[in-house]
């Protein structure tokens, strides 16, 4: 009886000590969190003595803006007789992308100014051939002019018309990669439609036809550095003075939401909404989790923009504000028109070869094969800190072609043709050296607490697993003793009675 009391004593401490094993472990898990969540709240915040200024300043990352041109094969038929273009996509051309933040202001209520020019260097060796290749490409020039004038009188339009067929301009012409990218030579020509335009009262912008500008910013951000509140760190206050844009035609089209796309408050959950605004597409966006990725080792979530973001306004009805120049003109899904923010040019942008856009665009043009894997927009965070460790922004430029009286190379267009020019790919990606700063610095803290929380549980279970057996041992090892016992005094019994 002594020893069943002794054995009954060690199993009760047994099933304590494993109980409280798997409570502190529990309770850990809690601890832990916590301590994380205010490390992370301590050191993430953006100020001027804080150790995450110099990375935000000089992000860790390698950059790389890609450019694939759509090279038209067959610009005579489509003039003369308006058939659908042929065309063949050619690249990449590679630039190398240095983007540090400039004139750096701190306020006091939390916020942070900056600008962010960037300088790009052509990488021959990531390019298929150089970027003076030349290829065949809508005349965004004689383009861009019928636009403006598409609603002047006949006489200024056949004038123009003509001057414009004096210089050999049509629908079509030859382009270098350099010059479509960075400036096109068009000076007299330019000189003459200005001077002519403003004789007759006609508004142009028409300085210079470089899609992009080498070594400019896109405005001035002011961001909240995420001190008082880290759920706002690096959102958006105000971008160039003004906390909406005013293209659109309601007030929910025109916010600026979320952040430029570089930072994002820590602390992601799969059912957030994460919120972009691109002065690129002059608008914000929505991104929605897809699923869990690996970069470098470490585990992210990948988040892409819905097809409801460019659907129409079947698809989506609160896109109605984007219809440009009014809701008559409404166009289908996968594209939006940005002219009013590009000076009136023609520029209709889409994901690259038209993809989750309206099956009419693809099918307008020949040689388009829009793929999810090469053609989707992504940003793949590490949910914990919210940092984008692996984007990749793909956006396709494109130009609303359409009839306009007396322009004598479009008479053959019976409808709107949204022609493809080019599309781009800026990609970054966490550099080798930031990889295993980021692991040994944040994710090896935090497996070394997810194992000592984790080892009590699994070390709680397992003493209480060993006490469960053992003390089942010792309850048949009892009840057979008892049943021994009974049998052995039944045989005295026997034997006395005889």
């Amino acid at each position: 009886m002594v020893c069943g009391c002794k054995a009954t004593t060690k199993l009760g401490i047994a099933t304590t000590c494993g109980v409280l094993f798997v409570s502190l472990g529990v309770a850990l898990i809690f601890i832990f969190k916590e301590l994380i969540h205010n490390q992370i709240k301590e050191k993430i915040p953006i100020t001027p003595t804080s150790d995450t200024l110099k990375a935000w300043k000089n992000p860790p990352a390698d950059i790389y803006l890609q450019f694939w041109v759509f090279d038209v094969k067959n610009p005579y038929e489509v003039v003369h007789y308006g058939e659908p273009p042929v065309v063949v996509e050619k690249g990449p051309y590679t630039y190398r992308e240095e983007m540090p933040k400039i004139k750096v202001h701190f306020y006091d209520n939390h916020t942070v100014s900056f600008q962010q020019p960037k300088t790009l260097i052509f990488d021959r060796s990531r390019s298929v051939g150089s970027d003076k290749d030349n290829f065949t490409s809508i005349n965004i020039l004689y383009l861009t002019a019928a636009s403006f004038f598409r609603f002047e009188y006949s006489i200024l339009q056949k004038f123009l018309n003509d001057f414009l067929e004096l210089f050999k301009e049509s629908l079509y012409t030859q382009y270098t990669v350099h010059d479509i990218l960075w400036g096109l030579k068009h000076d007299t020509i330019l000189e003459f439609i200005h001077s002519f335009a403003a004789q007759h009262n006609i508004s142009l912008n028409l300085t210079d036809f470089g899609l992009f500008t080498n070594g400019s910013t896109d405005g001035t951000y002011t961001i909240f550095n995420g001190q008082g509140n880290i759920n706002n760190f690096n959102i958006i206050n105000k971008w160039d003075g003004v906390s909406k844009v005013e293209y659109w035609k309601n007030e929910w089209c025109e916010m600026i939401n979320g952040t430029d796309g570089s930072l994002f408050p820590p602390f992601v959950d799969k059912s957030d909404n994460i919120e972009i605004f691109s002065t690129d597409i002059c608008r914000s966006i929505g991104l929605k989790y897809e699923k869990e990725r690996t970069v470098k080792g470490i585990d992210v979530w990948r988040f892409i923009p819905p097809s409801l973001v460019f659907g129409n306004i079947a698809e989506n009805p609160d896109n109605i504000g984007f219809c440009t120049p009014d809701t008559d003109h409404c166009l289908g899904s996968g594209v939006l028109n940005i002219s009013l923010c590009k000076f009136g040019a023609p520029v209709i942008v889409s994901q690259p070869h038209f993809y989750q856009g309206d099956r009419s665009y693809i099918n307008g043009v020949i040689g388009l094969h829009p793929d999810k894997e090469t053609h989707q927009t992504y940003i793949d965070l590490e949910p914990m800190t919210g940092a984008a460790l692996n984007v990749a922004k793909r956006l396709q430029l494109n130009l609303a072609v359409m009839n306009v009286s007396n322009f004598v190379a479009t008479e053959k267009i019976t409808k709107l043709l949204i022609h493809p020019l080019l599309w781009l790919n800026e990609s970054a990606v966490l550099n080798d050296k930031s990889a295993r700063d980021f692991k040994s610095e944040i994710l090896q803290p935090l497996y070394i607490m997810q194992a000592v929380q984790y080892g009590f549980i699994v070390l709680g279970g397992f003493v209480l697993i060993c006490t469960l057996v053992v003390g089942i041992k010792v309850f048949y090892n009892k009840k057979n003793t008892v049943l021994s016992l009974n049998g052995l005094v039944v045989n005295e019994q026997q034997d006395y009675e005889e």
